[in-house]
């Protein structure tokens, strides 16, 4: 039986129903608020209205608006149709249909376009929305994008809008866009009050022609903070980086890194590791933690070789040459000035002095003509003991100048000449108006406590290390050590020099040592203030020693040592071809002194200051470093796919607009967006009419 009844009637027996439904519960009872008007029917044993309007209902603190609806008393169901709107509190939530199942708080929105609104005016876009009224929880599915009022957006297959923690969650096939990053991940939390993104799985972003991924993390929008946990990785140019945590703020910029990390430079075919990195920019300056380590590999005699090098704790910075301190910009030039003399070269050169009864104007002191001593046999070749096995053969990329270079390569116009030059064009009156400030990049490196280095053919031991790319010297101090083969070098101090990229000269300056094994009680030395090794194209070709020389090496005669010949003087060279010494030369004052072994004491068997540190010399690279170097992901980033934002173009009608990268061209397959249904799942509308 049909009725057709007032307004005013129907809001009374609303009343009525209202009332008897309060013993059932307060949260279950829906009222009607406004409507124009309503209509009564009877099907099947169910109290159906169907309400015109504008019409509004009202449930869990909850609005639903709408230009018709069919309301089923009986099941508590509430159909909404046209022009749907859910208010609640300060989110709005819109589509051209709803379901509403009062009884469990869901509203089924569905419509060509379902959009809620949040109190940011976040707007989240679908076709297929249930929100809980009771909760405040929206699910969507089958595809969403959400965009905040700066155009940002999030879009994923489906997810959560909780809205009193204002929070998003979007699960699989997620991809947002921000600034200039574009993101990827299997499922993340945004939270539109702090403006932060909770990466729930897995997450790749590109940005700047850079490429990071993680397991997990979070990253703050509005201040750009970042935070990656669970293996994480970056790759930006020529470099990769791994660390179980990735900590970076870009408006500093500066990162902290922890726990096994990881930087591979290919440019420097270089490998860093640590477990605590402390990073900034502008001007770059990095700090390296807890077990750091460099790895340097090259190729030599086709064949590969790695430098492992580890310290307690490694500098590096980066900074313009008219930020740092004059005076260390004044002795680092007079260091590379004096690192291009060759004062044997000088002493060969120089002029022959004058008789006494010259008439030159000054006195010219005479300097005695070196005296030569061609080494002939085997026993004397064994003094010096730089042989094929034993020479310091250093190739272009084993220079360990050339493998402390930053990742971040300097052009050839860094060099020290070219800025030398420039400083003598400008007079010096006019140089305060007219010399721009110098901006060239300077690299910085310090290490300190328990530096130790290991290479095939060189390893070496030092408690401090310092090097700039002004005179591109590597300086080692706090009693520092070498080892080549049978041979160890010592002194106060220890200058490495590169020319051209290669190792030209080992400099041993104050308190020089070199012990050459023979036995295990015999011992080839060289003593002398300085001692300086050459180097041609990675091969020691000359050997010299200033200052108090004193010389002990050993003869043999088959194979057995007999004699022992000191030497003394005051300035020695060795010239060396073929990997073998051909030539020695002792300068001034020279003595020499024979002594058969057996009736040499043990103690004159040794010069003063000598002291075997083979006990410290690392026997592999296992003794600098245990790390494990992980393979490059490089390839394998090249065939990601980059985010396509299909679901924003179709609900928004645009898309975001990608950064170029060139090294990630791969694009993304579209998914396949189910069309909204043309009715309602819920057939109560059509048994209704």
């Amino acid at each position: 039986m049909r009725h057709s009844l007032s307004f005013l009637i129907l809001t009374i027996l609303f009343s009525i129903s209202a009332n008897a439904q309060q013993t059932q519960g307060e949260d279950r009872l829906v009222r009607l608020l406004s409507a124009k008007t309503a209509e009564i029917y009877q099907n099947e044993f169910r109290n159906i209205r169907k309400v015109t309007g504008p019409a509004q209902f009202l449930h869990n603190n909850t609005l639903i608006i709408c230009d018709t609806a069919i309301w089923d008393l009986t099941y508590n169901i509430v159909d909404a149709i046209g022009n749907v709107k859910i208010v609640q509190d300060r989110t709005i939530l819109s589509g051209d249909r709803v379901n509403y199942l009062a009884d469990s708080s869901i509203a089924r929105v569905r419509g060509n376009l379902v959009e809620l609104i949040d109190k940011d005016s976040n707007r989240l876009r679908t076709l297929h929305l249930d929100y809980n009224t009771k909760d405040s929880i929206a699910y969507f599915f089958n595809g969403g994008s959400m965009m905040d009022k700066k155009g940002k957006v999030i879009e994923s297959i489906r997810g959560y809008y909780h809205s009193k923690i204002e929070r998003f969650k979007f699960i699989e096939r997620v991809e947002l866009n921000s600034d200039s990053l574009v993101l990827k991940s299997d499922s993340l939390a945004y939270w539109s009050k702090d403006k932060r993104v909770d990466f729930l799985g897995s997450v790749k972003v590109w940005q700047n022609n850079s490429f990071l991924s993680s397991n997990s993390g979070w990253y703050n929008r509005e201040k750009e903070i970042y935070n990656f946990d669970d293996n994480a990785y970056m790759l930006n140019g020529q470099n990769e980086l791994w660390a179980k945590r990735i900590y970076y703020e870009r408006a500093e910029p500066k990162a902290e890194l922890y726990d096994d990390v990881q930087i591979l430079d290919t440019a420097q075919s270089m490998l860093l590791f640590s477990d605590f990195v402390r990073y900034r920019e502008n001007p770059v300056f990095a700090e390296l933690y807890k077990n750091p380590s460099l790895a340097y590999y090259s190729v030599e005699n086709d064949l590969p070789d790695t430098l492992f090098f580890a310290a307690d704790t490694i500098h590096y910075r980066m900074l313009p040459k008219f930020e740092m301190d004059s005076a260390t910009v004044a002795l680092s030039q007079k260091r590379y000035s004096l690192s291009r003399k060759d004062p044997i070269k000088e002493m060969y050169n120089r002029p022959t002095p004058l008789p006494k009864d010259s008439t030159a104007k000054k006195p010219v002191v005479a300097v005695k003509p070196p005296a030569t001593d061609l080494l002939k046999t085997a026993a004397v070749d064994s003094l010096l003991k730089i042989t094929a096995k034993d020479s310091l053969k250093i190739s272009v990329k084993d220079s360990l100048s050339n493998h402390l270079k930053d990742s971040l390569r300097i052009p050839v116009k860094d060099s020290l000449s070219n800025h030398l030059k420039d400083s003598l064009k400008i007079p010096v009156k006019d140089s305060l108006l007219l010399t721009p400030k110098d901006t060239t990049l300077i690299r910085v490196i310090s290490a300190n406590k328990n530096i130790r280095f290991y290479r095939s053919n060189i390893q070496g031991r030092c408690d401090s290390l310092m090097f700039n790319s002004i005179d591109s010297i590597i300086r080692l101090y706090k009693d520092p050590v070498l080892w080549n083969e049978n041979n160890q070098f010592t002194a106060d101090s220890i200058q490495l020099i590169t020319s051209n990229e290669q190792l030209s000269k080992t400099e041993l300056i104050s308190g020089a040592f070199v012990a050459t094994k023979e036995d295990s009680l015999h011992y080839n030395q060289i003593k002398a203030t300085d001692i300086v090794a050459h180097f041609t194209e990675g091969d020691l070709t000359r050997f010299d020693a200033y200052g108090g020389v004193t010389v002990i090496f050993f003869f043999a005669e088959d194979s057995i040592l007999t004699t022992m010949n000191q030497k003394e003087c005051k300035t020695m060279t060795a010239i060396i071809k073929e990997k073998s010494v051909q030539r020695v030369r002792y300068f001034e004052t020279v003595q020499s002194d024979l002594y058969p072994i057996i009736d040499v004491e043990p103690e004159k068997k040794r010069l003063k200051g000598f002291r075997l540190r083979y006990n410290e010399r690392p026997a592999s690279r296992f003794e600098v470093t245990t790390r494990s170097v992980i393979p490059s992901s490089r390839e394998y980033v090249s065939t990601l796919e980059l985010p396509g934002f299909f679901y924003t173009n179709q609900l928004f009608g645009k898309t975001p607009v990608l950064p170029a990268f060139e090294i990630f061209t791969k694009k993304e397959t579209e998914p396949v967006i189910t069309a909204p249904p043309s009715q309602v799942e819920s057939t109560l509308v059509d048994s209704a009419l």
